[in-house]
């Protein structure tokens, strides 16, 4: 598998894309999205491990991301979806045609938005993302539950953006009816309940798909591996003498 740094244009600024080779391709493609405060970094097993089996993948970093590499600021959440907007053209330049936008917390508000407002991609992936989460961020960071890190990003905070991408969800979930998508849970997540995600799922048009992984929430995208092949696989099969079956996916786990 080959890996490539890519600059994308992107507003006046561009964004650093990490392009995937596919190993043996199918005409699948993944556009990925990190969560707030993170970098594409945070989805590096998941997206190696998609590519190895026959999916392009091309993983992004958000403007204003301290750990990522696009620089930049996140001045609204039109920034998320400009960034995702412009991987996702990138990758059609490319000669992708079988799109899916993917991605993780903050990422995966973001996908699905992007996946509402473009009737030409294929379907989405959510993980660790669920319904009303600017009330519950503010109860977490009043109690000092978690550490919200908003150092780590030039621009809003995460309560911010989730005020600001709730409406825009609220408004994707039924513009994607006939689309696929699947939600994933974690089950030890700190900062987003297996129920605030059944939320969000209950208010998603079919076809759709919930599954819990056994993750916290930082590392819930890497956990989700054999879960996104599968989902992915019954999609798209691959040829007859062609199907691999899927390695099991070891818990990796870290303190939020």
């Amino acid at each position: 598998m080959n890996v490539i740094l890519h600059r994308v244009p992107c507003d006046n600024e561009g964004i650093a894309v990490l392009e995937y080779e596919a190993r043996r391709a199918r005409d699948v493609t993944l556009i990925a999205a990190h969560g707030y405060s993170s970098s594409k970094q945070n989805l590096d097993g998941l997206c190696a491990f998609l590519a190895s089996h026959g999916c392009s993948v091309y993983s992004l970093d958000f403007p204003g991301h301290k750990l990522g590499a696009s620089g930049g600021r996140l001045r609204d959440v039109e920034s998320l979806f400009g960034a995702m907007d412009a991987a996702v053209r990138f990758a059609r330049e490319r000669g992708a045609r079988m799109v899916y936008a993917m991605g993780h917390s903050m990422g995966a508000a973001a996908a699905l938005c992007v996946a509402g407002r473009d009737p030409a991609i294929a379907g989405a992936i959510s993980i660790a993302t669920g319904y009303g989460r600017p009330t519950v961020l503010d109860t977490l960071a009043a109690r000092g539950v978690v550490d919200l890190r908003s150092s780590y990003v030039d621009g809003l905070t995460l309560q911010e953006a989730a005020e600001q991408w709730q409406p825009h969800l609220e408004a994707a979930l039924p513009q994607l009816a006939g689309r696929p998508v699947l939600f994933v849970a974690a089950e030890r997540d700190a900062m987003i309940a297996r129920s605030s995600v059944e939320a969000l799922y209950e208010r998603a048009a079919e076809p759709k798909t919930f599954v819990t992984v056994p993750s916290d929430h930082t590392f819930a995208a890497d956990n989700s591996r054999s879960a996104v092949l599968q989902w992915l696989n019954a999609l798209h099969p691959r040829r007859a003498g062609g199907a691999e079956p899927a390695p099991p996916t070891p818990l990796v786990d870290a303190p939020l």
